[in-house]
């Protein structure tokens, strides 16, 4: 798979005749499911919608207006580029794509407390996993710990800097 490649949804069971598949959305951007969209699986094949139905989370790809066409495609996960996800899907202020955040570095004041290597959704919130930076790890702190990302934690998020300003979170850290 392409590195500039982002997971945006699975392919479930066919419905009907006519190549129609249930779409199981893993993206916050259902508008991007529209038809003449393009997406990709593992290995760059692209498939482009021909038609979806949002209501029903259906949709049915040129080429594989068939049934057993399309049985061929369950469980396949689909992705979109980087370029095309940054195009169609529209954030709002202070919002970010995941592929943005991971790989930041985190700091508090001047110090460096590690990278971002994930995003877990727990809950209603979301939980950044640190990778410690090297020099904490050799005083003896954890090699990861979790930020969440709320107010009371994060106080910018610069993406052209891949840089994130915090406070409140070596604490985290010294009780990891």
């Amino acid at each position: 798979m392409k590195s500039d490649f982002v997971e945006v949804c699975v392919l479930g069971k066919t419905v009907g005749l006519k190549g129609a598949m249930k779409l199981h959305n893993r993206s916050d951007f259902p508008e991007q499911f529209k038809k003449d969209a393009k997406f990709y699986d593992k290995k760059g094949k692209e498939f482009i919608i021909k038609s979806f139905d949002k209501t029903n989370s259906l949709v049915v790809f040129q080429n594989y207006e068939d049934i057993e066409l399309a049985k061929s495609l369950v469980n396949t996960v689909l992705y979109r580029t980087i370029e095309d996800t940054k195009h169609f899907c529209k954030l709002k202020q202070d919002e970010f794509f995941y592929f943005d955040i991971i790989g930041c570095f985190v700091y508090e004041d001047d110090t460096l407390l590690g990278e971002i290597l994930d995003i877990i959704e727990v809950g209603s919130g979301f939980l950044f996993s640190i990778q410690t930076a090297a020099n904490l790890v050799s005083k003896g702190l954890s090699t990861q710990f979790y930020i969440p990302y709320l107010d009371n934690f994060i106080i910018d998020v610069n993406i052209d800097l891949k840089k994130i300003q915090v406070k409140n979170s070596i604490q985290i850290l010294y009780n990891s």
